[in-house]
């Protein structure tokens, strides 16, 4: 990573937290087994995009040097992306073309994740965008969009600091 020669160590140390700890989030079972999310490369990269566009959110609350966390972390899962597509078998002539897909896609669901999310009254928006991006059954929809909405509140009540060390509690699919 380019940018890792400018970054503190400190700094490096609470990307490579949020990053795993997106990661960690993002792939456990129950989202994929009993939650219907699609158990695939295509629904891990969804159900990684949801978790880092909350947090993204998120940080994106803690002035100048969250947006720069972010934004490093934003880095650091696509560096990640780009090695899972090359260890699936992808040419290294079409890694960047996905890549760059990949990256519209996830700013798209980002988008529409934050235009659902400033509805606070009516959850129906964030439920047909979590069945659309994460393939879930409708039966799925409005347990997915109440977990949602919890781990936004549970971020919400990470101090500034505890974030921007790395430290982060998700919540459970209930």
């Amino acid at each position: 990573m380019a940018l890792g020669w400018f970054q503190s160590k400190k700094n490096r140390w609470a990307v490579d937290r949020l990053h795993r700890s997106i990661q960690d989030q993002a792939l456990r079972p129950d989202f994929y087994y009993d939650g219907g999310a699609r158990d695939n490369f295509s629904g891990r990269f969804e159900m990684t995009s949801l978790h880092a566009a909350l947090m993204f959110r998120r940080l994106r609350t803690a002035g100048a040097a969250g947006k720069a966390l972010a934004q490093d972390v934003f880095d650091a899962l696509f560096d990640g992306f780009d090695e899972a597509l090359r260890d699936i078998g992808t040419g290294d002539l079409s890694v960047g073309k996905k890549i760059r897909k990949m990256g519209e896609a996830f700013y798209g669901r980002a988008k529409a994740y934050d235009d659902a999310l400033a509805k606070e009254d009516n959850d129906l928006e964030l439920q047909q965008s979590l069945v659309r991006n994460l393939g879930l059954a409708e039966t799925e929809m409005e347990r997915f969009g109440r977990y949602v909405r919890l781990v936004e509140s549970t971020l919400k009540r990470h101090t500034d600091e505890q974030l921007m060390s790395g430290e982060v509690n998700w919540p459970r699919l209930g």
